[in-house]
């Protein structure tokens, strides 16, 4: 596990990030949140859309937060 402070990629599309992540050779999790009301209607997530909200620096790997940027609801 590198030194490396992740959270310079918050903002990042989620592509992007993990790129940066493999580059590093760092292992990495995925978790995507959705806004209130919305996950129970989410079925397709695209990823193209998401981008990093948050990362957490865990003892063996790294997890990015990642959310899509449309966080209306019906």
């Amino acid at each position: 596990m590198s030194s490396i402070d992740w959270s310079l990629i918050i903002g990042y599309t989620l592509e992007d990030a993990l790129e940066y992540i493999k580059e590093e050779g760092d292992t990495y999790q995925v978790q995507v949140t959705y806004p209130p009301k919305k996950r129970a209607s989410q079925v397709d997530v695209d990823y193209d859309e998401l981008r990093v909200i948050s990362v957490r620096q865990q003892d063996s790997f790294v997890e990015l937060i990642c959310a899509e940027m449309d966080w209306t609801v019906s």
